[in-house]
């Protein structure tokens, strides 16, 4: 008998990686396919159809075990509110969490339902770009004729579901960060009477699935165009840091998860909610789970910033593996000082910027790349407190995500009290769980 197989995928704001896995959860194959994401001033999008098309160049990589394959499942970038026709096509480009073009539509939702009601239903802000509510309005109120024409509107995991099977899903963990659903309450419906003060369609919005859900299975068309069987089902999925803190383990109330990549997030998983303006919150992608995050919108992208401003002469390589580890093994710490603000605040509704400050003659581009590092250190501390109270906090921090082991290490110095232990891939991993779960019956549908 030949064996069967599961396909998880995640898709996140530069790449899709996807990966091959027996039944066991073991990886057999996996492939990565780049694209990348447009920024223009406040207006950051990414392309549906150029995310797509990543997926397509990584099946194409793993199709000689695509059609042993049972059930796929997608981890994905979230925000991104992407409008769709009728047959799932986007009308625009995809809004993404990177995105502050929206603050007004931020400031206006915070007056008219206002901020208190607001966050006790949805556990943030209206931050612009962050919610995707804000994106919405602004849509609505700068592009309404996209609005109009729009079928539905949904999230990456939304698009794509579409475009594979000819459903309209989406999952809490995506909706979370919508800003039209309770998360606190975590239930498979929309907030009516929010939609109804927004002016918003609930016509509009896509079903709501539980992650583990099939949410619908690969038509005949997506089969020929992917090289997946027809039939097999996708589940709904989650949001990358959902899936990350599921796939790192991180299942029981206050284990924690710190994830480096475009976003530094640390991740604590609770079992009952909570608001806290100091950090963004979601559903898990498991039943009677939250996540509760201390983020940082351009984390492992603020050194990708400094890489480009102040060290063009090094390759990319020098500067990650080499450059960034002396820098943070033999420079003192001096006058200067990083906010880390470079693509806004997301706990925020006003554009925060990003501040470097303490700046002298003798200030050298390594006491500012240091500066750098600790700035995003130092609000990764300031939330520990609030963990600690919310939450029975574990001494271990599963770390994962891009950068170099000189910065897990040097974390590891700055949280003396913790101990980190690396996982890899964690995104594609939990997908791959969810999948499982599915494939098992772990979980009911109706929860």
């Amino acid at each position: 008998m030949q064996p069967q197989y599961i396909l998880g995928a995640d898709m996140g704001t530069s790449s899709v990686k996807a990966g091959i896995f027996d039944l066991d959860g073991n990886m057999i194959q996996s492939a990565r396919s780049v694209h990348d994401y447009i920024a223009n001033g406040k207006f950051v999008d990414i392309d549906p159809e150029a995310c797509f098309q990543s997926l397509l160049n990584v099946l194409r990589e793993l199709s000689e075990h695509l059609p042993r394959v049972i059930a796929m499942g997608f981890s994905v970038l979230c925000p991104n509110l992407i409008f769709m026709d009728k047959e799932g096509n986007p009308l625009a480009h995809g809004i993404i969490h990177l995105d502050r073009r929206s603050e007004a539509q931020g400031r206006r939702i915070a007056e008219s339902i206002g901020m208190d009601r607001f966050t006790s239903v949805t556990g943030n802000v209206p931050c612009p770009g962050g919610m995707s509510v804000t994106s919405l309005l602004w849509s609505m109120e700068n592009r309404p004729e996209i609005y109009r024409k729009a079928h539905k509107f949904g999230h990456t995991n939304t698009f794509l579901l579409k475009r594979l099977t000819g459903e309209w899903a989406i999952d809490p963990s995506n909706a979370s960060f919508n800003g039209l659903y309770d998360t606190f309450a975590y239930k498979k419906e929309w907030r009516r009477d929010f939609c109804e003060e927004l002016g918003v369609d609930l016509d509009k919005l896509p079903a709501i699935r539980w992650s583990w859900e099939t949410a619908g299975r690969i038509s005949e068309k997506a089969a020929a165009a992917t090289g997946l069987p027809a039939g097999i089902p996708v589940v709904a999925g989650g949001g990358d840091t959902a899936c990350a803190v599921y796939g790192s383990g991180c299942t029981e109330d206050g284990q924690m998860l710190n994830s480096t990549g475009t976003v530094e997030v640390m991740a604590l998983c609770v079992d009952k909610p909570f608001y806290d303006g100091k950090f963004v919150f979601r559903t898990s992608v498991i039943p009677n789970r939250w996540v509760s995050m201390n983020i940082i919108g351009a984390g492992g992208e603020s050194l990708n910033w400094f890489y480009r401003v102040f060290c063009k002469e090094m390759g990319k390589d020098e500067f990650f593996n080499q450059y960034l580890p002396s820098v943070l093994e033999h420079t003192e710490p001096g006058l200067e000082a990083f906010t880390p603000h470079l693509a806004g605040d997301r706990t925020c509704v006003a554009d925060k910027q990003a501040v470097l400050s303490g700046l002298t003659l003798a200030s050298t581009r390594e006491a500012i790349l240091k500066s750098v590092v600790d700035g995003m250190l130092a609000q990764l501390q300031a939330g520990m407190d609030t963990f600690r109270e919310k939450s029975n906090l574990s001494n271990l921090i599963h770390y994962t995500g891009g950068g170099s082991k000189s910065l897990m290490d040097y974390k590891q110095r700055r949280f003396p009290e913790f101990r980190f232990e690396e996982v890899n891939e964690c995104a594609l991993k939990g997908i791959v769980r969810l999948i499982l779960d599915n494939v098992n019956n772990r979980y009911q549908t109706g929860v």
